[in-house]
């Protein structure tokens, strides 16, 4: 448990714009991402325009996405998303609505096809190391930095855990990939098991790649 007073809440629209700025700045030294994006500042732009999209796509029909909220000064300092068995399909129609042809105009649609196909095969490796495709997809997770080693990451997933586990729910796995190794021993903490590690290739591109799994 932590010592700071926060609680935990649903994803609302108006904080979307905030919460990619903090997922940006998160990930943006994610080395899978940068083979995605080609130059620094495309890179960001890039990555907030995926992060935007994305939180905007997955919560539009139910909620998927929670933050934590430090009570003091109302700051979002941490967020995680959790998709359901099969994920979460949006309509066609709704990238025309969140800007997709601006998105291919200004990086190209290369980078489109990557970026999607990149994000299918991260889920086909784990699908594969799983051996099923009925799992909760724990993914987007982030403290901002200057909370980190407060205790509140280890508090938001656990809460989402203890949630999961005390409802009737579609399947008894989460699964998720990461590309750094002090993630990997963040979630062994809380009980996840490692299930492969290694340099994958994607197309002609090469990354780290860690998969892992909780039985609930």
């Amino acid at each position: 448990m932590t010592n700071i007073d926060i609680q935990i809440e649903t994803l609302q629209k108006r904080d979307v714009e905030e919460v990619a700025v903090m997922l940006t700045d998160t990930f943006v030294s994610n080395p899978a991402y940068a083979l995605i994006f080609t130059g620094k500042d495309n890179l960001w732009d890039g990555l907030f325009w995926l992060f935007k999209t994305t939180l905007l796509l997955l919560n539009q029909k139910a909620s998927v996405t929670n933050v934590v909220k430090d009570n003091k000064s109302g700051r979002i300092i941490g967020v995680y998303s959790l998709l359901p068995p099969g994920g979460v399909k949006p309509e066609f129609k709704t990238y025309l609505q969140i800007g997709l042809p601006g998105f291919i105009i200004k990086f190209g649609l290369l980078t489109l096809q990557k970026m999607l196909g990149m994000d299918s095969y991260n889920k086909q490796l784990l699908t594969k190391a799983i051996n099923t495709n009925e799992y909760y997809y724990l993914s987007m997770v982030v403290v901002k930095e200057e909370y980190r080693g407060t205790g509140i990451g280890s508090f938001m997933i656990k809460n989402s855990i203890r949630q999961l586990r005390s409802e009737e729910r579609k399947c008894h796995v989460i699964g998720l990939t990461t590309q750094l190794p002090e993630n990997v021993t963040f979630y062994s903490r809380l009980g996840f098991q490692k299930l492969n590690e290694g340099k994958v290739q994607y197309k002609h591109d090469y990354y780290y790649n860690y998969t892992m799994k909780l039985d609930l």
